[in-house]
């Protein structure tokens, strides 16, 4: 009987009213053995007995047993994972004694060429490959990670070149002439007013004409130190574009006909305007040379330079935004005032 009542307390939980305790006990002997029992067990301690509610629980005898019992199965899971564990490690040792002496030596020799292109590309990166000077070639122009032995060779054999600073009055003939060998030239011009921005892109005939084009940086021509470096075309692009060896000169608009028309007029003043596109401006120029510039005209409330998507190179031009529209046409007044050693070019826009 007292096996029965610590079983059924096991089962059905603690707080177990002596009615309910004694129905299912009484199924396997008579009253006066189960109120034997559970007096025996109430006075060992097996049985813990809440007398203001008439419930039974399991003792502090059977919490240990059942506890150690736990801790028992927790440990034998544990040498039982343990024991996989090993087999597993047991089984990949005698799985890689298994390989061919000529497997392993293969898979060192693929690793070590993984390691050396790795490694190879790592290098590569701004020192002059041609897979990375189409988009590093102005930092490696700016930083000067090109040797002079690299620039002289020319061993990637580019006839690509960038070639900025340039004067807003030079022509196609006097730019051939100073770097020959010229097979195209890009002028580098804004999608609006189609003004020059003092840079091109230049195709040469053949990698030695390159080399010595390269070879020209920082000379000064037409008063100005040019600034050449190599730069092949993205991957993917078309180059020379296909059509004629020149496109339109720095000074001309396409009218779509073979020939060229003069450069546009301003444009009219839009009621209430009060910003302005200022071009033709110096490199060296900055916020605080401009704002200066225009300082008796009011006050500047907003600045933007333009620059190329691609190489970030400042355009020679920008906007330029007053509080007031009687402020930007004081401003616009100073169109073709010589600002840093060049006229400057105002029209308005939204």
């Amino acid at each position: 009987m007292e096996a029965k009542i610590i079983t059924l307390l096991e089962e059905l939980g603690d707080g177990l009213s002596r009615k309910k305790l004694k129905k299912l006990a009484l199924e396997e002997g008579d009253k006066k053995e189960f109120k034997a029992a559970l007096s025996s067990l109430v006075a060992s301690g097996r049985v813990v007995e809440d007398e203001g509610n008439e419930t039974y629980s399991l003792g502090a005898v059977e919490e240990k047993k059942e506890k150690k019992e736990k801790s028992k199965k927790k440990r034998e899971r544990a040498e039982e994972e343990e024991e996989e564990e090993g087999k597993g490690e047991e089984q990949a040792i005698k799985s890689k004694k298994k390989k061919s002496a000529v497997a392993v030596e293969k898979e060192e020799e693929e690793e070590e060429e993984e390691k050396e292109v790795q490694q190879g590309e790592s290098e590569d990166v701004g020192t002059g490959s041609v897979k990375n000077l189409w988009k590093n070639g102005e930092q490696a122009w700016r930083d000067g990670t090109l040797d002079a032995e690299y620039l002289s060779r020319n061993p990637d054999k580019i006839t690509r070149l960038f070639c900025g600073n340039l004067s807003l009055s030079v022509t196609e003939e006097a730019l051939k002439e100073f770097l020959p060998g010229i097979v195209f030239i890009k002028w580098q011009k804004d999608k609006v007013t189609k003004e020059f921005y003092g840079s091109t892109f230049l195709e040469m005939k053949d990698p030695r004409a390159a080399a010595l084009a390269v070879m020209q940086d920082k000379v000064k021509f037409m008063g100005r130190p040019l600034k050449i470096y190599y730069c092949p075309p993205r991957p993917g692009d078309v180059w020379p574009p296909k059509g004629n060896s020149y496109n339109d000169g720095p000074g001309n608009q396409s009218n779509g006909s073979g020939g060229t028309q003069q450069r546009r007029s301003k444009t009219p003043r839009p009621p209430g305007c009060k910003k302005l596109y200022a071009g033709n401006l110096s490199y060296s120029i900055d916020d605080e040379t401009i704002v200066d510039f225009f300082k008796d005209c009011g006050q500047m409330v907003g600045l933007r330079w333009l620059t190329h998507r691609d190489s970030g190179e400042f355009r020679g031009c920008g906007f330029v935004e007053f509080s007031a529209p009687e402020e930007a046409e004081k401003a616009f007044l100073l169109d073709g005032k010589e600002l840093l050693g060049r006229p400057i070019k105002l029209d308005w826009t939204l």
